[in-house]
């Protein structure tokens, strides 16, 4: 487990139990199997729009399951994901999106005027864009990330100044993950209620 990618993980539970449900969004349900076709795919359109190692992809989406897709598809296509909450005000946002330099975002129609101007290269709306992701190769990219390339990064709150960004390992959340395994019985993983933003580290767990 140490030697894996967090997106791994995940790859290694939907090799072991594909039709088992891996997501539940309100009323919709998601196996893993469907989760991991659609990440793939979100990776694949991805590598196209040059994400990949050590690029950071902005994820500006409400708490949905296409959020989770979203995170996903940038692990698998070698890049690192940027939380930009919808909440934000749009200064911050855009001073995130520059400062670290995203190639990418993926965000819904109904939130575009929240990054619509942030200077971002390339938009990808998940819900508008469902079309083209589903028309992208189910098949999982190659692996182009390891233990030392980033995971994700988090902006502090700026209070005292400035937000800066601290970048996340995956090996880093891979530890925590394994704590998680170490600290907690099965039963009580069989279920998580994923309520924190993925502004924070505890998501990593949660998800």
């Amino acid at each position: 487990m140490r030697d894996l990618c967090l997106h791994q993980l995940f790859e290694a539970a939907a090799d072991r139990s594909p039709e088992t449900v891996a997501l539940i969004d309100g009323t919709q349900e998601i196996t893993y199997a469907g989760l991991e076709r659609r990440a793939n795919q979100l990776a694949r359109h991805l590598l196209r729009l040059g994400a990949g190692p050590e690029t950071l992809v902005g994820i500006c989406t409400a708490r949905t399951a296409g959020m989770v897709v979203a995170m996903l598809g940038t692990l698998k296509a070698g890049a690192a994901y940027l939380s930009l909450d919808p909440a934000y005000p749009r200064e911050r946002l855009a001073f995130m999106l520059d400062d670290a330099a995203s190639p990418v975002v993926l965000t819904q129609e109904s939130l575009l005027d929240r990054i619509g101007e942030s200077g971002a290269p390339a938009l990808v709306c998940l819900d508008r864009d469902a079309a083209a992701l589903a028309s992208e190769s189910p098949q999982r990219p190659s692996p182009v990330t390891g233990p030392g390339s980033l995971a994700y990064a988090i902006y502090t709150s700026g209070s005292t100044g400035r937000p800066k960004g601290v970048a996340i390992e995956h090996r880093s959340a891979v530890v925590l993950c394994r704590w998680a395994r170490e600290t907690f019985p099965a039963e009580d993983l069989a279920a998580m209620l994923a309520s924190t933003s993925i502004n924070f580290d505890l998501s990593v767990f949660e998800i």
